[in-house]
């Protein structure tokens, strides 16, 4: 899952110095909204342990990550959760994938639809049928994963209020009580990521570009020079 979440984020961007002991140096560069996009040394000290975690599991710090920087709060809950996805949970990797891109794409959230993609491609070898349907919103060929998405999307669409026969289907597919909790997990990870990109319309990292091509609700935002 750290892999799932390094790839969820992957994205072009330079491995920059630590802070040095004078405190945080100046951003560089922000979002056009003015959200600043910090690196390892501008980040406030109680999110720099999460960029020096992208660095060594990525070798970067994703713009995402950047951003989500100037909250502690945010920052330090989505890293957690996705930690804890990988530590404690009870859906696989490739699982974990599929829910979040499903959310991704359900969202319009370019950023995360090209990183899971990426994800699939890279990480769990997903064939190509199946990140095509998700990022069209069209039937997976696996039918135990179809079930799989169609609750996920259930449990996001009516903010939990989840009916019986959506429980049904989601048990008759081979999945568990603790299955659909984790799939609230899941959920939660993406109302953090998608809505922060939306909310500072996040510049998407180089090698994601191509993978938003051919989205209907591909932006082309921009990252700017921070002025003082």
């Amino acid at each position: 899952m750290l892999k799932l979440a390094a790839a969820a984020l992957i994205g072009a961007g330079t491995v920059f110095a630590a802070t040095t002991a004078t405190g945080p140096a100046a951003p560089k560069f922000q979002t056009e909204r003015g959200f600043v996009i910090h690196d390892q040394a501008s980040a406030p000290a109680e999110t720099r342990e999460v960029l020096d975690w992208y660095v060594d599991n990525v070798g970067f710090v994703p713009n995402l990550g950047g951003i989500m920087a100037e909250s502690p709060a945010l920052s330090r809950s989505y890293w957690q959760l996705q930690v804890n996805l990988q530590n404690d949970n009870s859906l696989s990797p490739p699982e974990d994938n599929i829910v979040q891109m499903a959310i991704a794409v359900a969202n319009e959230c370019q950023y995360c639809t090209a990183g899971h993609t990426m994800a699939g491609r890279m990480f769990f070898r997903a064939p190509e049928a199946q990140l095509q349907a998700l990022r069209k919103q069209s039937a997976l060929p696996e039918a135990k994963f179809n079930a799989l998405r169609d609750f996920a999307l259930a449990v996001h669409e009516t903010r939990g209020q989840v009916s019986e026969s959506h429980l049904r289907d989601f048990y008759e597919a081979g999945y568990t009580r603790r299955n659909a909790l984790d799939v609230v997990a899941n959920v939660a990870s993406k109302v953090m990521s998608n809505y922060t990109n939306w909310i500072a319309q996040t510049p998407i990292d180089a090698p994601l570009k191509p993978l938003a091509e051919g989205l209907p609700f591909a932006e082309d935002y921009r990252a700017v020079p921070v002025t003082h």
